[in-house]
């Protein structure tokens, strides 16, 4: 477990580092780039925000919707790309014949495309925000801070992720151990129905020495791997103050059952004790966790 956290770590590590540099590199940018340099910078941009969106959705899905909305602020224009070349050479004449005409131009250029969009459409009240149209008729970026502010939030989101890794997956896999648990004693329950006692017994005694195990390493409790078994775990968990001396009695009473499953020299199990058995298991994966 702890070597998947410091693997994962790493890579989270890595894919922030990525992400930071995008970051620096917008903060040195020149506002005069044109249309390619500008898209090749983006396209940079969302090679990571794909992959670190993967990684949230994976991860933290709650936070995942604030991430996208920091990026759908960032591009609210619906493209991205010069002006048909007949308005590029009109708005460079009106620029130079008159200042003033080149606003109206540009103002009945962006009314005409406001017209074609669909009803549906909303236009947020920064639809321009971050782009410019330079006197060659090019969109570049005009507006860095738009886009380092949302950035800056997104990496943000992402370290918080990192740091929250432990629990993550903690929370993680105490979910898939609850749900492979369930289905191992679904199982145990249609032996013992189909009168395979035995065999239902030692797959319940399976169980209940992976759960004690899960919990002595939640608590760090010190144990000899190699000393596999109830007893061993039980007496370590004893020993570490995780429970009282009632509690391992009872353990140590479910151990006892277990054997008599596993021996095949010792006679074979009453329905009682496999009842008691089955029942006991479900009690301490509940209640000592």
């Amino acid at each position: 477990m702890e070597d998947t956290i410091r693997t994962m770590q790493d890579e989270l590590d890595a894919l922030l580092e990525e992400g930071f540099r995008l970051f620096t590199g917008h903060i040195q940018a020149c506002d005069s780039a044109n249309t390619l340099s500008f898209l090749k910078k983006y396209a940079a941009y969302q090679e990571w925000y794909a992959k670190a969106l993967r990684v949230i959705r994976q991860l933290y899905p709650e936070l995942s919707e604030e991430f996208q909305a920091h990026y759908r602020a960032m591009f609210p224009l619906p493209r991205i790309a010069p002006y048909p070349v007949w308005y590029t050479k009109a708005l460079r004449i009106m620029r130079t014949l008159t200042f003033r005409r080149s606003h109206d131009a540009a103002d009945q250029e962006k009314a005409r495309n406001d017209d074609n969009r669909p009803a549906s459409y909303a236009v947020p009240h920064d639809a321009g925000m971050g782009m410019t149209i330079t006197e060659s008729g090019e969109m570049i970026a005009s507006a860095r801070l738009t886009f380092l502010t949302h950035c800056h939030h997104q990496l943000r989101i992402l370290h918080s992720v990192r740091n929250g890794l432990e629990y993550v997956l903690a929370d993680m896999q105490g979910a898939l151990y609850s749900e492979v648990g369930e289905h191992v004693l679904a199982a145990a329950y249609e032996l013992f129905r189909h009168g395979q006692g035995r065999a239902a017994g030692t797959l319940v005694g399976v169980l209940l020495e992976i759960h004690l195990a899960k919990v002595a390493i939640k608590y760090r409790v010190p144990h000899c791997p190699k000393a596999s078994g109830i007893t061993p775990l039980n007496e370590a968990l004893k020993r570490g103050g995780i429970y009282d001396a009632e509690v391992w009695r009872f353990i140590q009473h479910l151990g006892a059952l277990r054997h008599t499953c596993v021996d095949s020299s010792d006679r074979d199990p009453t329905v009682d004790e496999l009842t008691t058995l089955f029942q006991g298991v479900e009690t301490v994966r509940k209640t000592v966790r």
